[in-house]
């Protein structure tokens, strides 16, 4: 089995990596261990994120390296429909004395998070940016130094790097993904130069999946502040997101053939192509009630209102993805 052949099944990850964050944002008490663990470990749907678009990028860039038209297609991409989504959040962080102008302008140029994270929209986004502005030099060492050393070192390196912020976790948080998103290219160059993934590799990458989550979850459940200031609540991620990525389409692949299987992939993989759409939905409409809302009265935080927060986030989402629909028209369907 080849590398790439995994990647046919990139939109599966992603289906599951947004409702995996979908579900962690949502503040509600689970008693069930199973699924609490699930829940606690939703930020983990951000590392699939980043790692499946590190092998998209080195994609992008392996069939065109022009930075003009990389960064072009990168922007008309991502941007507008945080411009959309701006239009509404901004007036909302005015109305509750949480923006300043200069806040405003940071959020609509998607680097608001790196100014001051506590009026910035989401970190992803600027997390994402830089990535993009970064890739060219990282495919550059992927493919000039190539080795499994330099990998490795570059990997190490990213992650000290992150480490600046030790005394700032919400900066840590995203700077530390930045390492996965190498990884991900790194995986990228495997599928573009037709490798084979043999049996034993695919063992291991599986073997570290309950590695990295049972030492995430210790972190998260029993370190308390020292988990987030070490970076112990997400750095172990590194080692379990490929394997995950890997089960994932292994598991795609037996059930395909199969109507039901086929369905469920067919759904899934429908929202990992809307993911942005899903992502900028219920990011806007579930953190505001969970983070604005439910403090200013707590009588808010009930099942029913949170089954109306989810629905309306879903709304969004289409609404979203509609506007992102005329968008493609108007530009001849010529933006990412």
């Amino acid at each position: 089995m080849k590398y790439k052949d995994l990647y046919k099944y990139r939109s599966v990850w992603m289906g599951i990596a947004i409702l995996w964050v979908f579900f962690f944002h949502i503040g509600i008490d689970i008693e069930f261990v199973p699924l609490k663990f699930i829940h606690n470990l939703g930020y983990g749907g951000c590392d699939i994120f980043l790692f499946a678009s590190g092998i998209g990028i080195y994609y992008s860039l392996n069939k065109n390296d022009d930075l003009g038209t990389y960064f072009k297609k990168r922007i008309m991409r991502l941007m507008p429909m945080l411009w959309v989504v701006m239009l509404f959040w901004i007036p909302y962080r005015f109305y509750i004395n949480q923006m300043t102008w200069q806040a405003a302008i940071g959020n609509m140029l998607g680097i608001q998070y790196f100014i001051d994270w506590r009026y910035d929209y989401n970190w992803y986004i600027p997390v994402i940016l830089l990535c993009y502005v970064i890739a060219p030099f990282l495919k550059k060492i992927i493919d000039k130094r190539g080795s499994v050393l330099t990998k490795v070192i570059v990997i190490i390196i990213l992650v000290i790097m992150s480490f600046a912020w030790s005394d700032d976790v919400m900066m840590m948080t995203g700077m530390t993904r930045i390492a996965i998103f190498f990884m991900g290219m790194i995986f990228g160059q495997l599928g573009c130069s037709d490798t084979t993934i043999d049996k034993k590799t695919t063992l291991v990458w599986i073997v570290l999946i309950p590695i990295g989550l049972g030492i995430t979850y210790y972190a998260n459940t029993y370190m308390g502040w020292n988990g987030w200031s070490t970076g112990l609540n997400w750095l172990p991620l590194l080692i379990s997101t490929p394997g995950m990525c890997i089960l994932m389409s292994l598991i795609a692949m037996r059930i395909k053939d199969n109507k039901a299987g086929a369905f469920l992939n067919k759904m899934i993989s429908k929202a990992g192509e809307h993911s942005l759409e899903i992502y900028f939905g219920h990011v806007t409409v579930v953190v505001v009630f969970r983070d604005y809302m439910i403090k200013e009265n707590a009588k808010l935080d009930t099942g029913v209102n949170w089954v109306y927060v989810i629905l309306i986030s879903v709304v969004l989402a289409v609404l979203l993805y509609l506007i992102n629909k005329v968008l493609n028209m108007i530009t001849g369907g010529k933006r990412g």
